[in-house]
């Protein structure tokens, strides 16, 4: 466990921060940053999908696996161990939870929800969060690293999106409105087991929680804030507080407009929001009004500045994200809002990382 964490309290802004003597290592650096504390320098972290960590490596001159020291990166994530399965033809890949998702992509592809007929929890065959090997590729990362990087379990896909991974997108939705009680039930049981893991990466030694779920579109959220409130906040505190209750620091990733449901995620304990879109989420605003109670992570657009831009506006871009968004020299993990793909320029790449601060 971590000693001396802040508090769930704001943490103030007002007073300059003090200039450090000596530099950090990336685990400091980002822990650092996450409390909004003083940092020598921002912490970086850039993301890549498989189909463009190979150009990058082929540019760079670099093996893949060495991309994350090139680009610098403070966070290292860690999951359970799940051996890949396929479906017979090989288009279809199935999680460890059993949702299949489409191998043709760079991205998420949904392909199979296998509780599409029932929202009965008893109906499944559920993963075991006590499988006593589940965790020990992850213990191996995190001896390997020997404490050099900030190291986080990933909860993607933490509670609705696992809900409508199993259920299907539309028929959540509809399961929502329609069918709160069956929601609810199988939101407890994604809860149980998520909280059965947390607890078992804590113990691992993970140096905060990582969670996926994304409650926002362009323009709006995905459902009534009412909603949210109702059957998704009260179990996402639960998740929260496994890291929280430890002392530890909470990132989530919630992409598109969840302006309303903010003050909501401060309350539950939120740390640290990703990937602060800002097509949809105005940085300088989210400065000032939740720069006493959140840091941020990501910022610099994989939507309508890296895949499109020139180098020259993607310079400007972070350099903006970087004065929106930590003007008193903290609180930002600096980095692309999601994974980078393979429509993105690489010269728009090597622009960025020329913008970093160093």
């Amino acid at each position: 466990m971590h000693r001396g964490a802040p508090p769930r309290a704001c943490h103030p802004i007002s007073t300059p921060l003090p200039t450090l003597s000596q530099t950090l290592t990336p685990k400091n650096r980002m822990r650092r940053a996450l409390w909004r504390q003083a940092v020598d320098r921002l912490p970086v972290q850039t993301n890549f999908t498989g189909t463009m960590a190979a150009r990058l490596a082929a540019h760079f001159h670099h093996a893949p696996a060495e991309l994350s020291a090139r680009f610098d990166n403070h966070l290292l994530r860690v999951d359970v161990d799940h051996p890949p399965q396929l479906s017979d033809d090989g288009r279809v890949e199935f999680d460890w939870w059993g949702a299949g998702w489409g191998t043709a992509t760079e991205g998420y592809w949904h392909a199979s929800a296998p509780l599409a007929e029932t929202c009965d929890p008893a109906a499944f065959a559920w993963p075991d969060p006590l499988a006593p090997c589940l965790l020990d590729k992850a213990a191996a990362v995190i001896a390997a690293d020997a404490g050099r990087h900030f190291v986080v379990p990933n909860f993607g896909f933490a509670l609705f999106e696992r809900a409508w991974s199993l259920r299907g997108f539309d028929q959540f939705l509809m399961d929502l409105v329609c069918e709160p009680e069956a929601a609810a039930g199988l939101l407890d049981k994604i809860a149980a087991i998520q909280l059965v893991l947390a607890k078992r990466f804590v113990a691992l030694g993970v140096d905060g929680g990582y969670f996926g779920d994304d409650y926002g579109a362009q323009k709006s959220l995905l459902f009534a804030p009412a909603l949210w409130r109702q059957l998704i906040k009260p179990r996402l505190a639960q998740m929260f507080a496994v890291f929280r209750d430890a002392g530890l620091p909470v990132i989530l990733h919630s992409d598109g407009d969840i302006w309303p449901i903010l003050p909501d995620l401060v309350d539950i304990g939120l740390t640290c929001l990703n990937p602060v879109q800002p097509e949809v989420l105005d940085h300088a605003r989210l400065y000032r009004e939740f720069g006493r109670h959140l840091s941020f992570y990501g910022g610099i657009s994989t939507q309508t500045v890296l895949p499109v831009a020139s180098p020259d506006a993607v310079r400007a871009a972070t350099a903006a994200c970087i004065r929106d968004l930590a003007p008193d020299g903290t609180g930002l993990i600096l980095g692309p809002s999601h994974r980078m793909q393979s429509d993105i320029p690489v010269e728009n790449v090597e622009a960025m990382l020329s913008a970093f601060p160093i």
